[in-house]
């Protein structure tokens, strides 16, 4: 069931995003160090493992076969056994006299490769060592055997040598870059994949939608953190309405913590400030809580009393406010709640608490502690604005109703 429920929430690809463009900086710094990393194993398996330098001789014979055209596909020596018949006994005997004395032979077969290109009748042979002298002398054995075996078996006329390149230094082929281009490439796709699973994965509560839809309770309001540390409540309006809507039949609100006793009493202070009186006179000062209220719970003086206070019809009224602390303490706190007419959670924003609240939901519904809202704490204001309002946030004038203290 539980499953399923997280299935029918759906994913909210906008929020996705805007949190994954603040952590957009991990997946530059995986795509550097993919570069840095694959850049550099291949500079060290090339330069400081490399092998011995190289150097390599081809030459070229041409084969003068004893036969009609018609009949090469037919000979025992065609393309596909040259290489093995170099290592024969009629043809490395040969080379291995020409050779000076105590030349290894199986390095001398190592080092020689005979392949037919394209023409049955032309031979290209290559000889690498590590030496351009011993290059050369293995070549130089190599066609003098050939030249032998042309002169010495019935199916050539004989075979000729056509040309021959020197001794040359086998360049290392540096592509450095392209070890970087793809350890970048690499690192990227990791990051995102994992960025992109865990924000997926991720049950923080970021906006009131996650609260909502997931647990069906409902949010008063969402507090920002300002520059001075202090929780700030932009949302004013918004957030005075709800306060005095959810909680018009409490006599008494207990405000109490998901996580410290902390965040219940910074909550508490902005909902007392949304029963507070102005002290500052208009157009001199930004708007506070009180006067954010909506007028049905104002007096005639504009000023909002705490308590059990009612307009002039008897209808509407502001709770006393009690902190109980956080819920993680235990039966006190749950007994503090039960002696009021229901409670307010607070909850921080972005928090990796979703876990933890569906629990502290399911004890205060076991406590029988009524939930009458949730408040979210700490929260982003760049994130809220931009999630909101998206580019039109300043319009609305969202960073210039906060809450002074």
């Amino acid at each position: 069931m539980e499953n399923q429920r997280y299935m029918q929430e759906g994913l909210d690809v906008k929020r996705i995003l805007l949190l994954f463009q603040k952590k957009i900086w991990m997946a530059a710094a995986a795509a550097a160090a993919g570069a840095l990393l694959f850049g550099g194993v291949y500079l060290l398996i090339h330069v400081f493992f490399a092998p011995e330098r190289e150097f390599e001789s081809v030459s070229k014979l041409y084969l003068n076969f004893n036969c009609d055209p018609q009949d090469f596909n037919e000979l025992t020596y065609n393309g596909y056994t040259w290489n093995d018949l170099m290592a024969t006994d009629p043809i490395l005997d040969v080379t291995m006299e020409a050779l000076p004395e105590g030349t290894d032979r199986d390095m001398v077969i190592a080092a020689t490769k005979a392949e037919i290109l394209s023409d049955i009748r032309l031979l290209t042979i290559t000889v690498t060592t590590n030496e351009a002298e011993r290059t050369a002398q293995i070549m130089e054995a190599t066609q003098k055997s050939l030249v032998h075996l042309g002169e010495t078996d019935r199916l050539f006329d004989s075979i000729e040598v056509y040309s021959t390149v020197e001794p040359r230094q086998i360049v290392w082929d540096n592509r450095t870059a392209n070890a970087a281009a793809t350890g970048a490439v690499a690192g990227l796709f990791v990051s995102l994949l994992f960025l992109a699973f865990y924000y997926v994965m991720d049950d923080s509560v970021y906006v009131a939608r996650d609260v909502e839809k997931r647990y069906g309770i409902p949010v008063i309001g969402i507090l920002t953190a300002g520059r001075d540390g202090q929780e700030q409540e932009p949302y004013g309006r918004e957030f005075a309405a709800n306060y005095a809507y959810l909680c018009r039949d409490a006599g008494t609100v207990a405000v109490a913590a998901l996580d410290t006793v902390t965040d219940a009493e910074a909550a508490a202070r902005v909902m007392e400030d949304a029963a507070d009186k102005g002290s500052v006179p208009e157009g001199k000062r930004e708007m506070r809580g009180a006067e954010r209220m909506p007028e049905a719970v104002q007096d005639a003086d504009g000023r909002v009393k705490p308590g059990r206070q009612n307009d002039s019809a008897g209808g509407n009224r502001l709770p006393q406010l009690r902190v109980a602390g956080s819920v993680e303490e235990g039966e006190e706190v749950y007994r503090k709640i039960r002696e009021t007419d229901g409670v307010v959670l607070t909850v921080r924003f972005g928090g990796g608490n979703g876990k933890r609240l569906e629990r502290a939901l399911g004890n205060l519904g076991k406590q029988d502690c009524g939930i009458l809202g949730i408040v979210l704490l700490n929260a982003d204001e760049k994130f809220l604005r931009q999630y909101y309002f998206g580019k039109k946030g300043a319009v609305y004038g969202i960073t210039d109703v906060s809450v002074n203290r």
